[in-house]
């Protein structure tokens, strides 16, 4: 049995499962022992008030939140550490401000284009593009024929496509 606050003994009953835990996550034996050596500190200041429940359950925790404390500081050093000559390469996948204005344009064009719609054409067009309803359940919901649904459709595309081809007029 051991003698729940000698922390010589709970590393000989402990250490070796939580560097395998350690050694598990991580494939480095080096950072496995530096952060066995901080989880067995941590529990020896943690001893002077008590001793926990479950101490194998304590040190696999304290292990995890060392990891990952880790883990984010090596992240934010090896982003840090890029020569800025590199960062000239790296291309930026977000749409430039030109793409972004269009798309907000065409946006604006396609919300204008559905206000213009009749009543129903508009609802049908909403359940089946925006919605995603089929046509059957398109036509059970406005209490309509699937043909009806069908023939609205199909003038909601042609006018929302022409809308959005057309070229611009000035005001």
């Amino acid at each position: 049995m051991v003698p729940e606050n000698d922390p010589g003994r709970l590393y000989e009953a402990h250490a070796e499962r939580v560097r395998r835990f350690l050694l598990a996550r991580t494939g480095e034996p080096e950072l496995s022992a530096d952060i066995l050596q901080e989880c067995f500190a941590r529990l020896i200041v943690r001893l002077r008030d008590g001793v926990p429940d479950n101490v194998l359950a304590y040190l696999y925790t304290v292990a995890t939140h060392l990891l990952i404390d880790h883990r984010r500081n090596h992240q934010q050093s090896r982003t840090a550490s890029v020569p800025i000559e590199d960062l000239h390469d790296i291309h930026d996948a977000a749409p430039g401000p030109d793409a972004t204005a269009e798309t907000a344009h065409r946006l604006r064009t396609l919300r204008k284009a559905m206000a213009e719609l009749p009543v129903r054409t508009r609802h049908v067009f909403q359940l089946c593009r925006l919605q995603h309803m089929t046509y059957p359940q398109a036509a059970r919901h406005l209490g309509i024929s699937v043909s009806s649904v069908q023939k609205h459709l199909a003038l909601a595309l042609r006018f929302i496509t022409e809308t959005l081809n057309a070229p611009e007029r000035d005001a």
